[in-house]
């Protein structure tokens, strides 16, 4: 007899941990997690059963997939498959709003990895902004907001911070992509979980921004800017190798982030009231994964 495969939901994927993690980029033990907190409807209601509505909200986050084919995938209408996803997605975010969060200082001290401490013993979070596209606004207003010269088009502009051992602790709301790194730091709410003493290691996209941290008697590590001379010093090679050693965690937490393809694809216009959200709940899988960085590294 020939057997005949199909994609039949949950029950496709509830014995299977790797097909799991290939559409949607979570464990068993994560997928069980979040179904826990998700409220049981009347079964009146339900068109679709609990742990499809979650699978059907982690698919789209993982594959960026339009409603329409998870409408077909999930066989319902694209609306329903819409009204699901955003129940889902408004839910989740509300249970886990204080999941990111800046650690004590303590504690990311005792977990300072070895690659910080010979030269940044004091390093706190590391920042940088990533950009997501989107389509091209109607409006010219608009457009002007969201036009990022460095990516030569329309995108939607976040701000993220780890800590040294690689945990998002911090992660902004959306702006356009207009908007410059300096500007985002300071209007996000970013320079209020600064504390006194920490060492903020950015790229060359953040000088702005050490007035503001002056006031919490931080210091901003930034590279060498390359001086009148024309070349650098011995000592700002160093510096620049040095920070470039431990910056490039930052940029694996936010690829690692951006391994959800809603990131990734083009941002429909009428998704992005809901980008503030799906980028905090890429963030919390983000940290659900096992570490980047190990203590030892």
């Amino acid at each position: 007899n020939e057997r005949t495969s199909f994609f039949g939901g949950y029950e496709s994927v509830r014995h299977s941990e790797d097909a799991l993690r290939d559409i949607c980029n979570v464990s068993m033990r994560v997928f069980s997690l979040l179904l826990s907190m998700l409220p049981l409807l009347p079964e009146r209601n339900c068109d679709v059963s609990l742990p499809n509505r979650l699978l059907l909200f982690l698919v789209k986050l993982k594959l960026g997939l339009r409603y329409t084919a998870l409408g077909v995938l999930f066989d319902i209408d694209r609306t329903t498959a819409s009204r699901h996803f955003r129940a889902v997605l408004t839910t989740l975010t509300a249970a886990t709003h204080n999941w990111i969060f800046r650690p004590p200082s303590s504690i990311i001290r005792a977990t300072l990895p070895d690659c910080f401490k010979a030269n940044y013993p004091e390093c706190r979070m590391i920042i940088d902004c990533t950009e997501v596209r989107t389509e091209e606004p109607s409006s010219v207003g608009q457009q002007r907001v969201l036009y990022s010269s460095y990516k030569s088009g329309y995108t939607l502009k976040f701000l993220v911070a780890i800590t040294p051992n690689g945990v998002i602790c911090f992660c902004s709301k959306a702006y356009g992509g207009r908007c410059s790194d300096t500007r985002i730091t300071v209007n996000s709410g970013f320079l209020s979980v600064v504390q006194p003493g920490d060492v903020i290691l950015a790229d060359k996209g953040f000088p702005g921004i050490k007035a503001g941290l002056k006031d919490t008697d931080a210091v901003l590590v930034m590279p060498p800017f390359l001086s009148g001379h024309g070349q650098f010093s011995e000592q700002e090679v160093r510096d620049t190798y040095n920070i470039a050693q431990v910056r490039i965690h930052v940029e694996r937490m936010i690829q690692r982030i951006k391994i959800y393809n809603i990131l990734k694809v083009t941002v429909p216009i009428t998704l992005i009231p809901l980008m503030d959200d799906v980028f905090h709940m890429c963030c919390v899988l983000a940290n659900l994964q096992p570490a980047i960085i190990k203590p030892y590294d």
